[in-house]
């Protein structure tokens, strides 16, 4: 690289001052010789400066002399040219060209003893897999990536390593770490001249904050996020809009909610029938939480059609959800029922796990009186995967769906606590158990009186608890008996 960078400055591109390396490009760079060492500098630059851009059309002419014909650059360089085009394959979703292209460059710069090249293949394979839904091997590939970053001394590569890292957790549900490693993101690139990637660092944070309970860092974070992509006009910003819709409707903001719902459907630019669909899904949430029935249903009925359109499963999920949502405080549980059920079927197809466990919450909800002894199954599940995680809402999910299930009648409590087929033994057990917790029920409580109701002896009652312990049965502490 040394020629190269006797005419790029690679200290620029360390410090990611892609604007300052945009001036130094020559104007006549595609007339230069397409195969002269320093001229191939040059392609490069002009390729990954149109790749930031998102001009697809202009990296594919600069790269058009390697894409198919790599052998005849100069082995020096070969390396950086191969993690040019498999850029450019992984912009181009050819993901699995990518992927080969970055492995190529990994090799080649291994060979060429270029520590540097060789971390960003490695980075770049990370990005590929993730795409291909490997993330057990894109997280092994951002981990090494950043180590190699952090012995290099680059702190914005390793930035943009942590920003790919987090948003690999937040896709994998472990908004926690997620949170984590995207915050020392944010932290290293704010010190870099990339305010793309620093934006972008800021909304995909935002989402993990939102799960984690912090609504208001997260809405802060949007607005930054937001006030940087209108400035480069980028694809980002009809989804920078419906998460802040998103983060307003939690914070209960319904005042400014409304500005920002009708840009996004107001907007000129074009966006995808995707976007659209969740700007429709957020606006049904918004009119739900207002009591608008009929503005919900009519709203997510185009959501609906719109992500049909697209054949997007996870929006397909979060609409399902919303119409459970809707007929659920309707009281019309058969029809959330069916709705949540739908949802995680989607949910568990796409490996949704956050999604998962806010649907067994609320379709627990659904069926907990036609059908309470698969509804604590649910909770139960829901409860012991949010043990000991800090992720606020669906906690709170979980534990309105036990509250349902707790004010369910005593004998539907015990159908739960004896749900399988019993021996004769347990037989008699589950029988005592629901006589003792009846009576002590109409007894509010108290012992005496329930043996009374009973009308049975203190040494009875003394049999009794050693069956079933008495304070698990007291009234209104209706627990799961062991």
């Amino acid at each position: 690289m040394k020629q190269v960078e006797a005419v790029i400055p690679e200290t620029l591109r360390e410090a990611g001052e892609y604007d300052k390396l945009a001036t130094l490009l020559p104007k006549d760079w595609q007339s230069l010789p397409e195969f002269d060492y320093a001229s191939i500098g040059w392609r490069l630059l002009a390729a990954e400066l149109a790749g930031r851009a998102e001009r697809l059309h202009e990296m594919r002419q600069a790269l058009a002399p390697y894409l198919n014909n790599i052998g005849k650059a100069p082995f020096a360089i070969a390396a950086r040219v191969l993690l040019a085009c498999s850029q450019f394959h992984y912009q181009n979703q050819a993901i699995h060209q990518a992927l080969k292209s970055a492995s190529l460059a990994q090799t080649a710069a291994k060979a060429l003893d270029d520590e540097f090249t060789q971390a960003e293949a490695i980075h770049l394979e990370g990005k590929a897999l993730f795409t291909l839904e490997k993330w057990d091997e894109a997280i092994d590939r951002f981990e090494r990536a950043a180590a190699l970053y952090s012995e290099q001394a680059r702190p914005y590569r390793l930035g943009l390593a942590y920003l790919d890292f987090g948003a690999t957790l937040n896709r994998m549900g472990r908004a926690e770490e997620a949170h984590t490693t995207l915050e020392r993101s944010i932290k290293l690139l704010s010190k870099s001249r990339d305010e793309f990637s620093l934006a972008l660092a800021r909304l995909i944070v935002a989402e993990s904050l939102n799960t984690i309970g912090e609504p208001e860092t997260a809405y802060q974070y949007l607005l930054f996020a937001l006030e940087t992509f209108d400035k480069s006009r980028s694809r980002y910003i009809h989804q920078t809009l419906n998460d802040i819709t998103a983060t307003l409707l939690l914070l209960k903001d319904f005042t400014h909610i409304e500005r920002f719902l009708n840009r996004a459907l107001e907007r000129n630019a074009p966006s995808s029938a995707n976007e659209i669909a969740a700007t429709y899904e957020i606006r049904a949430r918004l009119h739900l939480a207002k009591y608008q029935f009929d503005l919900a249903e009519k709203d997510l009925q185009m959501a609906g059609e719109l992500a049909a359109s697209g054949n997007h499963l996870p929006h397909l999920a979060e609409i399902n959800r919303t119409l459970g949502r809707l007929k659920l405080v309707q009281k019309r549980n058969e029809e959330a029922a069916r709705f949540f059920r739908q949802a995680l079927d989607l949910a568990q197809e796409m490996r949704e796990p956050l999604l998962e466990l806010e649907l067994k919450a609320l379709l627990a909800q659904a069926i907990c009186e036609d059908n309470p002894v698969e509804a604590f199954k649910l909770v139960a599940e829901a409860e012991s995967a949010l043990q000991g995680r800090n992720l606020v809402e669906l906690k709170r999910l979980a534990q309105t769906a036990r509250k349902r299930l707790n004010a369910l009648e005593q004998e539907h409590y015990f159908v739960l606590s004896d749900a399988k087929m019993p021996r004769l033994s347990e037989a008699r057990d589950a029988m005592l158990k629901w006589m003792w917790a009846r009576s002590l029920y109409k007894a509010k409580g108290s012992s005496r009186k329930a043996a009374a109701i009973l009308g049975v002896t203190p040494t009875y009652i003394r049999r009794l608890t050693k069956v079933i312990p008495r304070d698990l049965l007291k009234s209104g502490k209706k627990k799961q008996v062991p």
